[in-house]
């Protein structure tokens, strides 16, 4: 609703604007994407980290209005409508692959009671078919082909490579800036549900949820595919609902084979990329079968460091997986790290348990709401001296506000 609404405020009540609307707004986007998937990163609950995604996704949603806005300041009405369609259509997509996303963390919070990663593990074989929907689901919010994600990334990459069409090196270097953000996003959100998929799945096995919510899962499952392989089917009646709504024609030609931006700047075909995939996976699965029975296949336990007892407690952690982004950009996640210590009574040499505690701080939460916060507590502490309990001040009050509204309604 929040798009929906931005969209028809600054495209169709205010009409063209000035270019400042559309690079704060591409700022914005960039901004919101590359924070978003970071803090997604080093979430340890399964539906925050689903939370964090959103405002990534909704960050690559801007990029291609913001670029949309400053494409039709400059009288681009065919950029601005292929703009519009990539932040559209990436809309579309993040409003299935995400429930589909809930879903399948719905179905995993219902069968282990928490929705801490380190405590899950082991799900896909006891949940196979959640485990294999919530996949799809990871696949296509990371952007990779044949799903629906990768398409609506492509176009907006393609829209803010246009951007060469604006004859202006400050907003040229902004949409290089943005370009390089939307790529790393891209990186970290498959970085991300590599550990979302990985560390909830692959461990311990737990049990299988309702035919129900599979039958919804799957069917959202079969949308990421449809949209990524048949895109056609969404970028016709978008297009031609953009057209009217702008008055030109997206700079886009399609069909169900294939998808050109720009005439010929860069052309895609969604479809036949699936094609090969498929041929690929299935010459592999023919070559292992019809030439693998030569080789002796062995099952054996993981090397565990010489220890002959495995447990949970040695499997790769959550924390462990995002502890590299930790360090890398500490200064954005301004993390609290604390280490306790506690020896054998008997011999200080020998170590009892070790504790590690480590609290990640949101930059944005302590350099803007908080402030806000602050300030609001202190105007309301202000404001309750209004609040006297005497019936002739509020009945002061009354009158002063009925003299005001009488003085501006003329």
């Amino acid at each position: 609703l929040g798009v929906y609404g931005l969209i028809r405020i600054a495209f169709e009540w205010l009409g063209q604007g000035p270019a400042w609307w559309g690079a704060v707004i591409l700022m914005v986007g960039a901004v919101s994407a590359l924070l978003g998937v970071l803090y997604a990163l080093v979430q340890h609950d399964l539906k925050s980290l689903l939370a964090f995604s959103s405002v990534e996704n909704i960050g690559i949603i801007l990029l291609g209005v913001g670029a949309g806005l400053l494409f039709r300041a400059y009288n681009l009405g065919s950029l601005a409508s292929l703009a519009l369609v990539a932040g559209l259509y990436h809309c579309l997509n993040h409003a299935i692959f995400k429930t589909l996303l809930f879903l399948g963390a719905g179905a995993v919070v219902e069968e282990t009671h928490t929705r801490n990663m380190e405590e899950m593990g082991g799900l896909l074989k006891r949940m196979p078919h959640t485990g294999a929907y919530f996949l799809i689901g990871s696949l296509a919010i990371a952007g990779l082909p044949p799903f629906n994600g990768f398409i609506s990334e492509w176009l907006t990459f393609q829209a803010l490579m246009l951007s060469f069409n604006i004859p202006v090196q400050f907003l040229n270097l902004l949409f290089a800036l943005s370009i390089a953000a939307l790529a790393m996003t891209a990186g970290l959100a498959a970085a991300c549900f590599v550990k979302a998929f990985g560390i909830t799945f692959l461990a311990l096995p737990r049990g299988e949820t309702s035919r129900t919510m599979r039958a919804s899962m799957g069917l959202l499952s079969v949308a990421c595919l449809a949209l990524g392989v048949l895109p056609a089917l969404v970028l016709r009646p978008l297009s031609n609902t953009i057209a009217e709504f702008i008055g030109e024609r997206p700079e886009l030609s399609f069909n169900w084979n294939n998808i050109s931006a720009a005439d010929v700047f860069a052309v895609i075909a969604p479809f036949w990329m699936a094609m090969i995939l498929v041929v690929l996976i299935l010459t592999v699965w023919v070559g292992l079968h019809a030439f693998g029975t030569n080789f002796h296949r062995r099952y054996y336990e993981t090397w565990g460091c010489g220890r002959a007892l495995q447990t949970a407690a040695f499997e790769y952690t959550a924390a462990a997986f995002a502890y590299p982004f930790k360090r890398v950009f500490a200064l954005l996640y301004r993390s609290i790290e604390e280490t306790e210590i506690e020896a054998h009574p008997e011999s200080r040499f020998f170590v009892k348990t070790i504790t590690y505690r480590h609290e990640t701080r949101s930059i944005i939460e302590d350099s803007v709401y908080a402030p806000i916060a602050a300030t609001v507590r202190r105007l309301a502490a202000k404001a309750r001296m209004l609040q006297s309990g005497n019936v002739h001040s509020y009945l002061f009050y009354i009158l002063v506000a009925l003299l005001a509204l009488v003085l501006f309604a003329k």
